[in-house]
């Protein structure tokens, strides 16, 4: 059953607040990301964020016992080298 909200003006943005029991229902917690997207029929659709990794995140949680050795075919035909 939908719930409904008010839209309020935060500084030059509008918001409105996720009601406890449906935030709890889908996992939402504070600051966490969402995305929106406004369908023709104006509908706006709110789905949880999946979580985006930067390279630095990424590379920071690199260590040696983690890395891959690395392999490579030997020349199968006449590849140059």
């Amino acid at each position: 059953m939908p719930t409904q909200v008010l839209i309020a003006k935060w500084g030059n943005s509008l918001g409105l607040r996720v009601p406890r029991d449906i935030a709890a229902r889908v996992g939402l917690t504070a600051g966490a990301r969402v995305d929106l997207e406004a369908l023709d029929d104006g509908r706006i659709i709110v789905s949880r964020s999946r979580r985006r990794f930067t390279l630095d995140e990424l590379l920071a949680g690199m260590t040696p016992d983690k890395e891959h050795p690395v392999s490579d075919d030997t020349p199968q035909g006449e590849e140059i080298l």
